[in-house]
């Protein structure tokens, strides 16, 4: 894919349904990771309730079941483990509507043997689990609060039981925020991820719109094209509330709330005048933690495949 087609593909409007739904089923995590925003977090910490989530489910399967739906993004889904329902519930249901894109984001750093095993029997689709080093001394920097041989050991005993269970699913990505503390280690954690089994995911800093110091994010405005997270993706936290994004950490902006609408209302009402803000390049007239955000450059992906050893970069 050329850098060109790769912009067009990313910028594009998905039209009167978002491509991609992303649900705060639960809403705070069990690390202070040093390039997260999460810590400051003003919002209340909770839950989605199992009505909500479902109702939520059901609009979205009736409307595309290819739709990509990550079951957490804001917070640790493993810390749903052992409530009732659990995040394994949670993963079932969407799976038995016919969901064909389940998605899970984990620092895995309470993923348990049990859980391992609850994880696949979920029938969940990929899992992406955020390591960010390749060295005990470099983890305990950037994902603070964690322990990394248990980590690294969590994510091996998933990949055994895969092979043992000869099971495709789920895809197992391990991800790399490259930063100036880990750039470094790289080159040692690919190698070392590839031979695991895992595939590699190598995504640049984000600023959560501004409020971590993100030197990555080098351009400003005037150069600035529609965000691929605003033209594609819907956010709704754990109270139903649609906002932003998935950098809209406090939900400083909120465009409709789920219990009261459809998602396709929410997407087609104040988020549609989000999108043509966008693409209109009229980025003064964004709500304040949109405007002068500089995250839109961050909005994309390399992963390193298993078998191909092969580098692509997607758009996400």
């Amino acid at each position: 894919m050329t850098k060109e087609s790769f912009l067009e593909n990313r910028i594009k409007d998905s039209g009167n349904f978002p491509k991609v739904v992303l649900l705060d089923t639960v809403n705070y995590c069990n690390l202070r990771c040093s390039m997260c925003f999460h810590g400051k977090m003003k919002r209340e910490k909770g839950y989605m309730p199992w009505d909500l989530f479902t109702k939520i489910i059901d609009e979205i399967a009736e409307k595309d079941k290819n739709t990509r739906v990550w079951m957490v993004f804001f917070g640790e889904p493993f810390m749903m483990g052992r409530k009732n329902p659990s995040i394994f519930d949670f993963i079932k249901y969407a799976k038995s509507k016919g969901m064909t894109d389940v998605v899970l984001n984990s620092n895995a750093t309470i993923m348990d043997e049990e859980m391992a095993q609850k994880t696949i029997e979920s029938g969940l689709d990929a899992i992406y689990i955020g390591i960010d080093s390749f060295s005990a001394e470099t983890y305990s920097k950037t994902r603070v609060g964690g322990d990394y041989d248990r980590t690294v050991k969590n994510i091996e005993y998933l990949l055994k039981l895969k092979s043992e269970l000869n099971t495709d699913s789920p895809k197992v990505f391990v991800q790399f925020v490259e930063m100036d503390i880990n750039r470094a280690e790289k080159e040692d954690f690919i190698k070392f991820w590839q031979e695991k089994g895992a595939i590699v995911k190598i995504r640049p800093m984000v600023s959560w719109a501004g409020k971590v110091n993100a030197p990555n994010l080098i351009l400003d405005n005037e150069n600035r094209w529609p965000c691929h997270w605003a033209m594609q993706t819907m956010s709704i936290v754990n109270t139903g509330d649609v906002v932003t994004c998935a950098v809209d950490l406090d939900a400083s902006f909120v465009a409709g709330n789920i219990k009261e609408n459809t998602l396709e209302e929410v997407w087609n009402s104040k988020l549609k005048t989000l999108r043509q803000m966008h693409i209109d390049h009229e980025f003064s007239k964004l709500p304040d933690n949109c405007k002068n955000c500089k995250d839109w450059q961050a909005a994309s992906s390399e992963y390193v495949e298993v078998q191909t050893k092969k580098q692509k970069i997607c758009a996400e």
